[in-house]
């Protein structure tokens, strides 16, 4: 199990190396902050189609295979990035890393194969783990290998140790990492009913108080898209100029990621026990939108301390509504459909992030630097308005009656 962690790890920690500096490859090569995001959003937009059909082809020729590929072809897509000379060559890179990255679902698919029932929340806590090392540590390594000067910044080396990195995982698959789907067990699920992922996004999102749960986790991530994906960018530029080089990002990663690892390591699940998640995600609304406005204002102001300080807010109140929503999305599902109820809440969660990170450079270049952060706000105040309708109508019954829903029989939902 801590093999397959490892593997976990060292991948998430090639990702998260590229993450703040991703941008500044396309805005060196020429491109507008604009063209940039939407190099950026090929990423997501790629997970968002290859993660259900890697996860299935999992299903068919066992974890192992599909995760040697997806790691060879993560490797690739860097060492395409590390050489790049034009912003066709960036997108490319971006486009298979973002394909690549599907893979994440075989990893837990892979963790889960080996696990008992009984050890199920150990394994998805290891996990959970493992993403707060990898986007604590990887962007923080990024920043530091880039340097402290955006004139004379490196980018290629970054790309290329994410390589390596994507290359390590690779060997430790071959090496080390035994299948743990049996012949037996890819055997049933070939002749087990196809699921289609847009029929099950259309069944869940029959049920009102599923949809409501699920919509609201696109409004998060689509704000999280627009604010996470320009922050680099914005801090950098001219009419903020927070940081004159690569490693100025690292303070404010560091502050992101022990503030969300906290939150969600000790801090969330006994606030939502005693105050219940729709209170969490509303107030957590609040303080998304609101920190976002005053991060705005103490940048004009060239207050640092103060944005530090609001950053740390606005993690919190990620940490908030992110695990609160996934806990109440998770308690719409009955046993036998859960996995098909999750994931199409995180295929949702995917495309708004995506369609986030595509219009946020849009709005930087075009319309204000602070105009994402405006605009998060606004989605804010809809996700507030969402959580409460959520809360009033919690009662409402629509998780399945009959477990054979989970393959597709369509049988009739409680309303």
């Amino acid at each position: 199990m801590f093999v397959a962690f490892f593997i976990i790890l060292i991948d998430l920690i090639g990702f998260g190396i590229m993450m703040p500096i991703f941008a500044f490859y396309a805005l060196n090569l020429g491109a507008s902050p604009a063209l940039a995001t939407v190099t950026m959003s090929l990423y997501a937009l790629a997970m968002f189609f290859t993660m259900p059909i890697l996860g299935r082809i999992s299903d068919f020729y066992g974890r192992r295979p599909v995760l040697m590929l997806s790691m060879l072809g993560a490797t690739a897509g860097y060492l395409i990035l590390a050489n790049a000379n034009s912003l066709w060559m960036v997108a490319v890179a971006r486009a298979i890393s973002g394909a690549m990255a599907g893979n994440l679902a075989t990893a837990q698919a892979y963790m889960t194969d080996i696990s008992k029932q009984q050890d199920r929340a150990k394994v998805m806590g290891l996990i959970g783990a493992a993403f707060g090392l990898g986007f604590i540590l990887g962007p923080l390594l990024g920043s530091y290998l880039a340097g402290d000067d955006f004139e004379n910044a490196n980018f290629v080396l970054p790309a290329y140790v994410s390589a390596a990195l994507s290359f390590t995982a690779f060997l430790a698959v071959v090496f080390a990492l035994p299948e743990s789907l049996d012949k037996e067990h890819r055997d049933a699920l070939r002749v087990a009913p196809k699921t289609n992922r847009l029929k099950e996004i259309i069944e869940i999102m029959r049920r009102p108080l599923a949809r409501k749960v699920i919509l609201s986790g696109f409004i998060y991530n689509l704000a999280a898209g627009f604010f996470e994906a320009i922050f680099p960018i914005w801090v950098s530029y001219e009419g903020v100029a927070l940081i004159s080089g690569p490693q100025g990002l690292a303070p404010f990663l560091l502050v992101v990621g022990i503030t969300v690892a906290v939150m969600q390591g000790g801090v969330v699940g006994p606030l939502a026990r005693r105050f219940g998640e729709h209170l969490l995600i509303k107030v957590g609304a609040l303080g998304y939108g609101a920190g976002l406005i005053g991060i705005a204002v103490a940048a004009d102001r060239q207050q640092v301390w103060l944005v530090y300080l609001l950053m740390a807010l606005v993690s919190g109140s990620s940490a908030l509504v992110m695990t609160s929503t996934q806990s109440l999305i998770s308690q719409r599902a009955g046993h036998t459909e859960r996995g098909m109820v999750m994931g199409v809440f995180n295929s949702m969660g995917t495309l708004g992030r995506g369609v986030g990170t595509l219009l946020t450079g849009v709005v930087f270049t075009y319309i204000s630097i602070h105009g994402s952060f405006y605009i998060c706000a606004l989605l804010m105040i809809g996700l507030f308005y969402l959580a409460t309708i959520v809360h009033r109508d919690w009662s409402t019954a629509d998780v399945v009656v009959n477990p054979e829903l989970a393959s597709g029989s369509g049988d009739k939902l409680v309303s």
